[in-house]
């Protein structure tokens, strides 16, 4: 199957279904990836704050198969002091990992931000996460380092430059 056939619907408020679905198709190191930590299981606490959203402060995009199995989940929470900016964060499960779902979710968050008036996306992660830096670089905008340590790493990624180069591309522009 490609990725050609995946759909991207928005996540409903309070549906845990496909979060579980996502995080049980996750091996081991992915949900490392994803946590920052090992994780064995999502809490009851998890997965309230997962399957909190509203469509503009907590947006959660599901790519599900056209038998509607969920794999893959991209979501961004909007930041309390910069309404700006919000923190991203995507996992695919790992048998359709490196086959285009990821970029595929990743531009439909970006595409979604924009519509709420999110103009950059922050990324919390481990320090050998690459595939994460890889994926944002997938939604056109410009990918920055902003905090490293010897654990983590910090990027932001510009949707406003996302926006102008696809501007620039119009035929109308």
């Amino acid at each position: 199957m490609s990725v050609a056939c995946v759909r991207i619907r928005p996540l409903e408020d309070g549906e845990a279904g496909p979060v579980v679905a996502v995080f049980e198709g996750l091996g081991a190191r992915s949900r490392e990836l994803r946590f920052m930590a090992p994780k064995v299981r999502l809490t009851v606490t998890d997965l309230c704050h997962l399957t909190h959203v509203d469509g503009v402060d907590r947006v959660a995009l599901v790519a599900e198969l056209p038998d509607g199995e969920p794999i893959g989940i991209a979501r961004f929470v909007r930041d309390s002091t910069d309404s700006a900016a919000a923190d991203v964060a995507v996992a695919v499960v790992d048998c359709w990992q490196r086959r285009g779902v990821g970029a595929q979710l990743a531009r439909a968050l970006a595409a979604w931000a924009d519509q709420v008036r999110v103009r950059r996306f922050t990324i919390d992660m481990l320090r050998d996460n690459h595939g994460a830096v890889r994926l944002m670089r997938h939604t056109g905008g410009d990918v920055c380092p902003v905090g490293l340590d010897d654990h983590a790493a910090e990027f932001e990624l510009s949707l406003t430059a996302r926006r102008t180069s696809v501007e620039a591309l119009s035929p109308t522009a």
